[in-house]
């Protein structure tokens, strides 16, 4: 808020989502932001609300994720950076979870970069998949292996802000980030309460090659969000999902002051200026 009253909201940024899809064209937060382009990567179209052969609620996740971003109803939710202008790209299928997905997510990111993104929120993530594909394992979280991680670094180097959700791992056997939050230079983001305590389910760090990550933390417990079917629905959940686009916000918000930031003096401000920043 802080930094909204200095008339900085994200202004002149241009944001790319991608998620499960996003029903923002109905949603009370949602149907005044300014999405200049939208693709669906499963179906083909430029459509990426819920349509017939997907699952119901299919959308529900993304347009979460989007609201926290972008989202503006006085009185019920501000997003972080509600001034910025977004691109969405609907990449991942609910059923299933396969290495098409990867190819979608890097489809994605080279369509937004291509029409001049300046920051991805990505809240999807890659470890295990369904039978027959092939698995990561831990030591395949170096930055290097993961497909989406290497797309995830290229398109870093190109001049875009990657902020990707570190996972909801944290309280299971595998325990570590999921990929492309493996990533070198991108904002990996895990999630703590509104108080600053660390949530059980965020995933961990280090890499398998010794990095540390998340980069920073957010808010992913108890956070207050744009439900699908709208038009005035609202819930609260927990995730690094959600961590991941609030800090997407602020991102924006450093951009939009300091337009002339590279990727890495972006993310080098949000991790400088964290309050564990001495001792991470």
């Amino acid at each position: 808020p802080s930094v909204h009253e200095l008339a900085i909201n994200g202004k002149g940024v241009l944001i790319g989502m991608i998620d499960y899809g996003f029903r923002w064209k109905t949603h009370e937060a949602l149907k005044n932001i300014q999405v200049i382009a939208e693709h669906d990567f499963i179906f083909n179209d430029d459509n990426t609300a819920d349509e017939a052969n997907d699952p119901l609620g299919q959308d529900y996740h993304g347009t979460a994720t989007l609201s926290l971003v972008g989202g503006f109803m006085p009185g019920q939710l501000i997003g972080t950076a509600y001034g910025a202008s977004f691109i969405l790209g609907k990449t991942e299928y609910l059923p299933t979870e396969t290495r098409v997905e990867e190819d979608n997510w890097v489809a994605g990111i080279e369509w937004m970069e291509s029409r001049g993104v300046d920051i991805v929120s990505s809240s999807l993530g890659y470890t295990l998949f369904d039978s027959p594909d092939r698995s990561y394992t831990y030591q395949d979280m170096n930055g290097r292996t993961a497909t989406t991680s290497k797309a995830a670094v290229i398109a870093v180097r190109k001049g875009v802000v990657v902020c990707n959700a570190m996972g909801n791992e944290g309280g299971t056997a595998w325990h570590y980030m999921i990929s492309p939050a493996d990533a070198d230079s991108i904002i990996s983001v895990g999630a703590v309460s509104l108080f600053g305590v660390l949530a059980s389910f965020s995933s961990v760090g280090p890499t398998s090659d010794g990095r540390i990550k998340p980069d920073v933390v957010a808010p992913g417990i108890n956070v207050y969000y744009a439900l699908t079917p709208g038009p005035n629905t609202y819930d609260r959940w927990n995730g690094t999902s959600f961590s991941c686009p609030l800090t997407a916000g602020v991102a924006a918000l450093v951009l939009s002051a300091h337009p002339e930031f590279t990727p890495i003096q972006v993310r080098d401000a949000l991790r400088s200026t964290a309050s564990r920043a001495t001792r991470p």
